[in-house]
């Protein structure tokens, strides 16, 4: 059994094929991806592939974020974008947009709950940063 076949089924995942390839592809990733993008590329190496369908990768993204393997972007495009969750932290972290290549990735910093009232609940936090990332300054 491979390592994300473990980390699928201690979620409570059946690892089918797909949801490995999309885990896989996601562990990858340096920055958050669309559905969309994700399909093209699928179905890009991949002809024959039929299970690279968005019905596929909708059910697959959303059983991943209600399991807590992903959580989802708003990062102002009108596109939901995915990546990875950190398993050993809370995902209460900001996100930076670039405005040139518009890739949207994951801080490091968290964001503290100490100055959060004791009755008080925090379910989503969507913070973005935009500006221009380090590569598309280079350019």
């Amino acid at each position: 059994m491979t390592k994300t076949e473990r980390t699928l089924l201690s979620k409570g995942i059946r690892p089918t094929e797909m949801r490995l390839k999309i885990y896989k592809y996601l562990k990858r990733k340096t920055y958050a991806d669309s559905l969309n993008e994700m399909q093209k590329v699928f179905l890009k190496k991949s002809k024959s592939n039929k299970t690279a369908n968005k019905t596929t990768f909708y059910r697959t993204m959303k059983l991943f974020e209600e399991k807590n393997i992903v959580h989802q972007i708003d990062d102002g495009t009108a596109v939901a974008k995915y990546a990875l969750s950190d398993e050993n932290i809370s995902d209460l972290h900001m996100h930076f947009h670039c405005t040139v290549c518009g890739k949207t990735i994951c801080l490091p910093d968290r964001i503290s709950k100490q100055n959060l009232p004791d009755d008080y609940k925090i379910n989503d936090v969507n913070l973005v940063l935009k500006g221009v990332c380090e590569n598309c300054r280079k350019k």
